[in-house]
């Protein structure tokens, strides 16, 4: 909120010389009181500054799921059922996270997992529609193969809203070669869940990297 200071109206008036030497003093006092509203007025906007979106997850613990290490935190998940992980923090570091989680278990989830990952971790639309009818086509009974098993270098968070959050995942192969998956997670059902893309759309979701960015959230899993 911005607080608007208006300076005092001066009305010329023929006054002893005392009178005026007091009236000179009155714009300085009014001046202070405007200083010290202003002060006040940014002190508040400080404290409404957004989420800290470089907020690490706290005390971070590494669990196996289908051969790929995921992590664990106070942020989340909170709870795991047939395949399934829910229970992410509302806070930057929860929709990391999950961004992290469900794409994962969504990607190596066995045959008798999937179904479940799909309806507890996906937002509904036609994209979760689309990748079910594709996945019905392919087969997966055991654990990733360390050949293909992705490793967490970090994240990166370049949008955050209470309702819409967008991830970058940085994950390493066996080959030393590293990508990027660009996540999207809605706050859907009081937890956050995965946005596949549009089946429609262009836009690459996973592209190679040569170095990481700088600024990212360090998230490594064990080597």
């Amino acid at each position: 909120m911005k607080s608007t200071a208006t300076r005092p109206q001066h009305i010329a008036t023929r006054q002893p010389a005392r009178s005026s030497r007091r009236g000179a003093r009155r714009p300085a006092a009014g001046a202070v009181g405007v200083a010290l509203l202003m002060a006040a007025v940014g002190c508040g906007g400080d404290g409404e500054s957004g989420p800290d979106l470089a907020a690490a997850p706290t005390h971070v613990r590494w669990q196996p799921f289908q051969g790929v290490a995921l992590p664990h935190a106070d942020q989340g998940p909170k709870k795991e059922a047939d395949g399934a992980a829910t229970g992410f923090e509302h806070s930057p570091p929860g929709a990391a996270l999950a961004a992290i989680v469900h794409t994962v278990r969504l990607s190596v989830a066995a045959d008798n997992q999937w179904s479940k990952v799909v309806a507890m971790e996906v937002v509904p639309g036609r994209a979760r529609d689309e990748w079910s009818v594709n996945r019905v086509q392919l087969s997966i009974t055991g654990p990733a193969s360390a050949e293909y098993a992705p490793r967490l270098l970090g994240y990166k968070i370049t949008d955050y809203t209470d309702q819409k959050s967008g991830v970058d995942v940085y994950t390493e192969y066996s080959d030393n070669s590293r990508a990027v998956n660009h996540t999207i997670v809605e706050w859907f059902g009081n937890d956050w869940r995965l946005r596949l893309p549009d089946p429609e759309s262009t836009a690459r979701p996973i592209e190679a990297v040569d170095e990481l960015p700088t600024d990212i959230v360090k998230l490594e899993a064990p080597t």
